[in-house]
């Protein structure tokens, strides 16, 4: 009987010390599936430069701004609109700013007042000023106006050469309940299309009836517009057989 329970207590404190490894074992390889675990976790990766961070000048304000590559270098670069506090015949005079990141910060590249119409060149819509972007490595500028008989400008810039050159022009203009007539002006390859719309508003003035139609012209230039000196809306095409000029 002594000899039984000899044999039974050996038998518990067997089992009870390879419990005690079994536990102590699957704490250190918790242990360790945390430590490789907070090893592997990737690094935070910093946001994309943004214009908002661009400094206000001296006496200005901001009307839009963006960012995005404009010279192709894998960075992103930033575009502002201010009024710059001066006026003339046109209302507050703008100025548009392109910046790069120089040492963590933006540092003024272009600045160039042409391709911003002034406050009160909008006419009796106001304030011309729509929205400036980036697309496709290119600065979008978009401006309209007008009072019954409207108008929409876009022009398009781009980084080359060496220089800020206009590439691309569309100009929409018309009246409601008459025609509208749109030009979208490729300059780099001196393509224009043009489209009539003619709109017979007898019946619904919220949904009138639409004709369209359709022609191509070319006017290959020399060079392309260079943003200084640049006006928006300064330049024109003569187009036969649709309108005597198109401006740009």
């Amino acid at each position: 009987m002594k000899k039984t329970f000899i044999l039974f207590a050996a038998a518990v404190l067997l089992l009870s010390a390879c419990g005690g490894n079994q536990q102590e074992a699957s704490t250190e390889t918790t242990a360790t599936t945390t430590d490789t675990t907070a090893a592997a976790a990737p690094e935070a990766t910093p946001d994309a430069a943004t214009a908002d961070t661009v400094a206000i000048p001296a006496g200005m304000t901001k009307l839009g701004e963006a960012s995005g590559d404009l010279d192709k270098d894998g960075q992103a670069e930033a575009v502002a609109v201010f009024n710059t506090g001066k006026e003339d015949d046109g209302g507050k005079v703008r100025e548009l700013h392109v910046y790069k990141k120089k040492d963590g910060k933006w540092d003024l590249w272009k600045k160039a007042t042409g391709p911003v119409m002034g406050s009160e060149s909008g006419g009796v819509m106001g304030d011309p000023f729509q929205e400036v972007k980036i697309e496709n490595g290119a600065i979008v500028l978009t401006q309209s106006g007008g009072s019954r008989y409207k108008w929409t400008h876009t022009h398009r810039f781009r980084f080359q050469d060496n220089d800020w050159k206009l590439i691309g022009a569309t100009y929409k203009t018309g009246t409601p309940c008459e025609q509208w007539e749109t030009f979208d002006y490729n300059l780099s390859t001196g393509s224009i299309n043009y489209e009539l719309e003619k709109e017979d508003c007898s019946q619904s003035e919220d949904n009138p009836k639409v004709t369209k139609s359709t022609k191509t012209f070319t006017n290959k230039l020399k060079a392309l517009p260079s943003m200084d000196g640049y006006s928006a809306g300064s330049n024109s095409v003569e187009l036969k057989g649709t309108v005597e000029t198109f401006n740009y």
